[in-house]
């Protein structure tokens, strides 16, 4: 039987990785190619539409001509993106305007129009989602229909990054739910779009793409694009997904008692279900996943963002020693971090830059790095933002062991931080629950993306099931019990310091 091979492909926060797989899920290659996020302020994060397609290409382009295989033999393609990094294209599908990216914030007074507008319980059963906040796409619609009314008037269609890319690819206006679920536009028990928002936002289905579930073929690449990237003429394309959930299919978490959680530019917590799960607290969305009919209850935060911020910022020596060709900064900043005593000897990190996350929302919400003296070094403060994402992601797992009733023993860790022994284990400690790397962690979200490509060409007759197959463990955390005290300890101070400052962020964001 002809070999066949399947590229998936990861359109990131700050990078885009394309890999290409066999029918046995083992990679031949990989590629990931870095860009820069566009700050016009503080609370403005964008992104040129160009930068995704050109960065895009390139990888795509590298893979091929790498690989060592046939193009020929390349059979399907999809792929995934993150989610609310939305644009805003005219009649002639150009964009109007950059891509507001998810981390952009602008749009605070708008969420709280919307907010005020529809209860916080109509949101959650229709949605799925908690309380709007300024980074969905509701609300930065909203106000780009405030600040830029002539723009919004000319909106003929609105795509996420995968969207935007898929339509270059097939000259077809099509996408998926688990992307646009968190979109506050989508009516996540009846599958459709929700009248209501549409109607408050000044919206028609026509200005939305078609949405198909996940591992929809939708036909062949074009050809000029094809012959662009070295593609076959015949390839087909697939409808791929949301990244977390593609990441989640990689690792093998596909069942609802398994756990993975991602500290990639975002963190996320992700568990399936066979049914909407409604948080009535309003503190931890619903979503829908790659898979039809599965749903996944999933917390998110800010993750590697942070660390890439404190590393541009904060560590210039260690990005230096890696232009010098002596290793990756990284490397060298975990380095320092682990050199630090457990608790960073009294300093923590609260990881709310630009909001609250889960399962503490709050629009207002700003990162605060506390406890600081003389005797703390830049080890110290690298050691308590590595510290203070985990204590995110033991809140979020324990709230969700709260709303569904499951207990959590082990959490599969993928994402750009699960690359690192000292934070998987300083993971493994703070959650006080074993972690485990998968022997694709590096490549997970590229894998689902592969599967669900395979899945929409015939090769895979089931996704989850090929998911659960592929999944193999490659390394594994254990707490250790001599750091137990010392992060209850810190645990208690990061809920100590929410509660102090409940009621005041929004004074002290001014």
């Amino acid at each position: 039987m002809e070999q066949q091979y399947f590229l998936g492909v990861d359109i990131g926060t700050t990078a885009i990785k394309a890999a290409l797989f066999d029918g046995c899920g083992q990679k031949l290659l990989h590629r990931t190619q870095e860009y820069e996020l566009l700050k016009p302020s503080a609370q403005r994060v964008e992104q040129a539409p160009h930068v995704y397609w050109d960065t895009f290409c390139a990888c795509v382009k590298y893979v091929v001509q790498n690989s060592g295989v046939d193009p020929q033999l390349i059979k399907a393609f999809a792929m995934d993106s993150s989610a609310e990094t939305i644009a805003f294209m005219d009649e002639n599908l150009e964009p109007l305007d950059n891509f507001y990216v998810w981390l952009d914030s602008r749009a605070e007074e708008e969420a709280n129009e919307i907010n005020e507008r529809f209860p916080a319980t109509e949101i959650i059963h229709a949605t799925g989602q908690t309380p709007i906040d300024p980074v969905y796409p509701a609300a930065k619609i909203l106000w780009f229909k405030k600040h830029k009314p002539e723009l919004f008037r000319r909106i003929r269609m609105m795509f996420m990054c995968d969207d935007y890319i898929l339509w270059k690819m097939s000259g077809k206006m099509v996408s998926h739910g688990s992307s646009w679920c968190t979109s506050y536009l989508w009516d996540i028990t009846h599958k459709q779009w929700w009248p209501e928002m549409l109607d408050y936002l000044g919206l028609d289905e026509y200005q939305l793409p078609t949405l198909y579930e996940t591992g929809t073929p939708i036909g062949t690449i074009l050809p000029q694009i094809a012959d662009e990237l070295g593609l076959p003429r015949d390839l087909l394309l697939v409808v791929g997904g949301q990244d977390q959930s593609s990441g989640a299919i990689g690792v093998g978490n596909v069942k609802p008692w398994i756990f993975s959680e991602s500290t990639g530019g975002a963190l996320m917590v992700c568990t399936a279900t066979y049914r909407p799960v409604f948080d009535e607290n309003g503190c931890i969305p619903c979503n829908y996943s790659d898979m039809e009919d599965v749903y996944m209850i999933q917390g998110g935060a800010k993750g590697g963002i942070l660390f890439r911020w404190l590393r541009d910022n904060l560590c210039r020596e260690e990005m230096m020693r890696e232009l010098a060709g002596e290793g990756d900064s990284y490397d060298f900043m975990t380095g320092l971090a682990a050199a630090t005593p457990p608790g960073a000897e009294g300093l923590f990190l609260l990881p709310f830059f630009g909001g609250g996350s889960t399962p503490n929302p709050d629009i207002y919400g700003r990162g605060i790095l506390y406890g600081l003296n003389l005797g703390h070094t830049k080890g110290h403060i690298i050691r308590a933002f590595m510290e203070g994402l985990a204590c995110n992601i033991t809140k979020i797992i324990e709230y969700t062991e709260r709303l569904t009733g499951i207990q959590v023993t082990q959490v599969r860790s993928l994402g750009g931080g699960s690359l690192s022994p000292v934070w998987c284990q300083i993971k493994a400690d703070v959650l006080n629950r074993q972690v485990v790397t998968m022997k694709n962690t590096q490549d997970a979200a590229c894998l689902g993306a592969a599967i669900v490509a395979g899945y929409g060409y015939g090769a895979f007759d089931s996704i989850a099931d090929t998911a659960l197959k592929f999944a193999k463990i490659d390394r594994v955390y254990d707490p250790n019990p001599e750091n137990r005290a010392v992060y209850d300890q810190l645990l208690k101070k990061y809920d100590l310091l929410i509660q102090a400052t409940k009621g005041y962020t929004e004074e002290l964001a001014k």
